[in-house]
């Protein structure tokens, strides 16, 4: 099989900038700064005992320093993910379900892996129906806002449409995940080049029975994970 050319991956390679730049931004915003406006407005609302004690993230609560940046980047690189996953998950979504259905999904799976009874965040801090609202609002926000701006990027008046390289440049944020983008991006490439190679596999892909499957598994992970944000939420404010 021949090389591929930096002109045939920029198909592929705009999908995926897309992914990565939309869930940046997205995890960037909404994750990281929102997450420190919600922790501020914890911090007024709970005793004054508990600024300079540490969260379970490992964050002082009432300070802003280099946790600060570190507590960023981990949005920003969770964000990442989040639009990479939903870059290969979009095409099982019709179009006008799809910002309603990962505002569903990240809220509730999010939610769940936030929320949680055994922790300091949901012990100490006031008022707990509070905490937990804030915490689930971010990542639901973040699935309302995440597959926005891909769909945009993803528009063939997006500049990485417009400009040949410009996705390149599109890429650039996986180097805050370090080794694990470098992984994500021979992934990505290793399956462009098996699809290249064998059609059927995109068709079988891309085919209604597949998408149904993805759907039906999409819906299992939020379900599961609303039951337990559920049980936890009704744990932690009993």
């Amino acid at each position: 099989m021949a090389r591929p050319t930096i002109d045939e991956l920029s198909g592929p390679g705009a999908t995926l900038a897309a992914g990565v730049t939309g869930g940046f931004v997205a995890g960037l915003l909404i994750g990281g700064v929102g997450g420190r406006l919600a922790m501020l407005l914890l911090r007024l609302t709970s005793p004054s005992a508990l600024r300079g004690v540490l969260t379970d993230d490992g964050f002082t609560i009432g300070r802003v320093s280099t946790e600060t940046l570190f507590l960023l980047g981990v949005t920003a690189a969770l964000g990442i993910a989040g639009g990479i996953l939903y870059v290969v998950v979009r095409r099982w979504i019709p179009l006008g379900w799809r910002v309603p259905a990962m505002t569903m999904f990240f809220g509730l799976v999010g939610g769940g892996g936030i929320v949680g009874p055994d922790g300091r965040d949901f012990s100490a801090l006031s008022p707990l129906p509070l905490a937990i609202a804030l915490f689930v609002a971010i990542p639901t926000l973040y699935g309302a806002a995440m597959p926005l701006i891909v769909e945009r990027l993803l528009g063939e008046g997006s500049i990485l449409r417009r400009r040949p390289r410009a996705w390149l440049f599109g890429l650039a944020p996986l180097v805050l995940l370090n080794v694990v983008g470098l992984l994500f991006l021979l992934g990505a490439l290793g399956i462009w080049a098996l699809g290249r190679a064998n059609p059927r596999l995109v068709e079988a892909w891309q085919s209604p029975p597949t998408a149904w499957l993805g759907r039906t598994a999409l819906l299992a992970g939020a379900v599961a994970s609303g039951v337990g944000l559920v049980l936890d939420a009704a744990e932690i404010l009993g």
